[in-house]
C-alpha cells in the first residue's frame, strides 16, 4: 500500500526552535504513523544551525530554502510579456488586497513555473516603481525607496519560484511566505494545499510593522498590504483552512469569503504523559511557573513586575521562568537586571532549558503573560495535571481557561489583560488565598482537557483532513 506523503511547511520554527508550533508539528508528524512526511523549513538567510528535534521515522525527506538567498533559477523561464500585461490589469493603486489576491491566484493557476525573481528586472517593474515614486513619494531618497521595495519583493518572489519536493499534499503552517510557496507548488504539481493557522499571520505582521522603528512610516502601509495580499492568495488557493479556535476565523474572513473550507481543529496533548504527576495542593511554598522562552513576545518583564507586588503579600512565593534564555540575549539581560533591581534574586529563578515535567509537580499555578499566542500547549499541559492557570487575554487563552459555548463547566483559572501586572499580581494572590476556588479550578482544567483537547482527537481530525483533500 502506497503511503500518502505530506509536505509540511514551517516558517522560521521547526526543527530549529523549541516549543509552540514546533512542538505541535513534531507531535503531529510522530503520531500519524501511517503517512510519510517531508519537512520543509523556510528560513531568512542561509546559516548553519543545529536541529532541536530528532525527526520521527516517518519523515522521509527534508528540504530547506532561504527567503533572502541569491538563487539562480537556470532551468526556469523569465517572466513573459503576456504575464506582465495581465499583471498590470490586476495591480492597481489604491490596492484592494482581497480582490487582488483572488485575481492573482487565478493568474498563477496558468503561470506557476516562471523564475519570478526575473520580475525585478522587467520593464513593467521598473516603469511601475518609477511612476509610483514620481506620483506619491517624490520627496523620498530614491535609492532607499528602491532597496526597500527590493527587500519587500525578493522573499516573496523566491518563495513563489522555489521548487519544493513533490508531495501528495502540502500542509502549510502559516499563510506568509510558507503559504505562498505551498500554493505555487500545489499548482505546479496539481496537488492540494491545506492551511493551519495558529496565530493569524497578516494580523501579527501588521502589529509588528506598526510597532517597528526600522521601517519608515512612508513604507509601512506597503508592507502591510503585501502581507494582506499574500494571505488573500493563500486563502483563495487552500482547499481547507483550519485554525485552533473560533475567534481566529473572524480575522481569516477579512480575506476569505468561503466559509465552507474553514474548520476549527484544537490542539491536543498526550494526557498519558502527565498522568503520574500529582497537583501540588500544599501552598507553602507557593510556586508559580511561567513556561516559555525568555523573549519579548512572552512579556517576561510583566511577570517580574507582578512578582514584585506578590512578594510583599506572600513571603514564601517563588516564580520559576522555565524555558530557553538564549534566543533574545539582550532581552534576557534586561529581565535579569530587572530581577536584581527589584531585589527578587531569591524569588525569581530562570531555569533555562529543563525537563518541564520535573517542575510541573511542584507548581501551584501556571502563569502566561504573552502579548500574542495561538492555543498554548503549556496551558493544556497544566490542565492535564490539574494546575490552575492565570493567562493574558490573547489567542485562545480565554476559551481554554473559561470554556466555550460547548463547555460551560466553569473557570480553570483567571484571565487578565496583557501587560496589566497589577491584575496579574491580584490574580495570583486571589488563587493563593481562595483554596476552594483554586482546587475547583484544578478539577475543571483536568475535565476540560479530556473533553476537547486530547492528542487522540487532534490526530484523528488531521488524518481526516488529509484524506478529505485527496479523495
Amino acid at each position: 500500500m502506497i503511503k500518502l506523503k505530506v509536505g509540511i511547511i514551517f516558517e522560521g520554527t521547526y526543527p530549529y526552535v523549541v516549543g509552540g508550533v514546533s512542538s505541535w508539528g513534531h507531535s503531529l508528524i510522530k503520531n500519524i504513523k501511517d503517512m510519510e512526511f517531508c519537512v520543509i523549513h523556510v528560513g531568512d538567510i542561509p546559516k548553519e544551525r543545529q536541529f532541536k528535534y530528532e525527526f520521527p521515522k516517518n519523515v522521509t525527506d527534508y528540504f530547506e530554502f532561504s527567503l533572502f538567498a541569491q538563487y539562480k533559477f537556470k532551468n526556469k523561464k523569465k517572466i513573459a510579456k503576456k504575464f506582465t500585461n495581465e499583471l498590470s490589469k490586476i495591480i492597481k493603486y489604491p490596492f484592494d488586497e482581497k480582490a487582488m489576491g483572488k485575481k492573482l491566484y487565478h493568474l498563477f493557476e496558468n503561470n506557476n513555473s516562471f523564475d519570478f525573481t526575473s520580475f525585478l528586472k522587467s520593464d513593467f517593474y521598473w516603469n511601475s516603481i518609477i511612476n509610483f515614486y514620481q506620483k506619491y513619494l517624490p520627496y523620498e531618497n530614491f535609492p532607499n525607496y528602491y532597496w526597500t521595495l527590493y527587500s519587500m519583493m525578493i522573499p516573496f518572489l523566491n518563495a513563489m519560484t522555489i521548487d519544493l519536493p513533490k508531495c501528495d499534499i502540502y500542509h502549510t503552517i502559516t499563510t506568509g511566505y510558507a503559504g505562498i510557496s505551498a500554493i505555487l507548488n500545489g499548482l505546479k504539481y496539481n496537488k492540494p494545499v491545506v492551511l493551519t493557522e495558529h496565530g493569524i499571520y497578516h494580523r501579527e505582521r501588521q502589529l509588528e510593522i506598526l510597532r517597528s522603528d526600522w521601517i519608515k512610516e512612508e513604507f509601512k502601509t506597503g508592507w502591510i498590504k503585501l502581507f494582506n495580499t499574500i494571505s488573500s492568495i493563500v486563502y483563495q488557493g487552500a482547499k481547507k483552512i483550519t485554525t485552533l479556535f473560533k475567534d481566529n476565523q473572524k480575522f481569516e474572513k477579512e480575506f476569505c469569503s468561503d466559509d465552507s473550507k474553514m474548520f476549527v481543529i484544537p490542539n491536543g496533548i498526550d494526557v498519558e504523559k502527565f498522568k503520574d504527576i500529582k497537583y501540588k495542593k500544599e501552598k507553602h511554598p507557593f510556586n508559580v511557573g511561567l513556561v516559555g522562552r525568555v523573549v519579548e513576545i512572552k512579556d517576561i518583564k510583566t511577570a517580574i513586575k507582578a512578582a514584585r507586588i506578590v512578594k510583599d503579600k506572600i513571603k514564601d512565593f517563588k516564580l520559576y521562568i522555565i524555558g530557553p534564555k538564549d534566543e533574545e540575549p539582550e532581552y534576557f539581560k534586561e529581565c535579569y537586571e530587572m530581577v536584581e533591581l527589584f531585589n527578587l534574586k531569591d524569588t525569581v529563578e530562570f531555569t533555562g532549558m529543563v525537563d518541564v515535567k520535573k517542575y510541573y509537580e511542584n507548581l501551584n499555578l501556571l502563569l502566561l503573560t504573552s502579548v500574542s499566542e495561538g492555543q498554548p500547549f503549556v496551558i493544556l499541559e497544566a490542565f492535564s495535571i490539574g494546575i490552575p492557570v492565570i493567562a493574558t487575554n490573547v489567542g485562545a487563552c480565554r476559551e481554554l481557561v473559561y470554556g466555550s459555548k460547548e463547555d460551560i463547566i466553569g473557570p480553570a483559572g483567571i484571565i487578565v489583560k496583557p501587560k496589566d501586572f497589577k491584575s496579574i499580581a491580584n490574580a495570583i494572590i486571589t488563587l493563593y488565598e481562595n483554596d476552594t476556588f483554586r482546587e475547583k479550578a484544578s478539577e475543571i482544567g483536568k475535565k476540560r482537557v479530556l473533553l476537547r483537547y486530547t492528542l487522540k482527537q487532534m490526530i484523528k481530525n488531521y488524518k481526516n483532513l488529509y484524506l478529505s483533500v485527496v479523495k
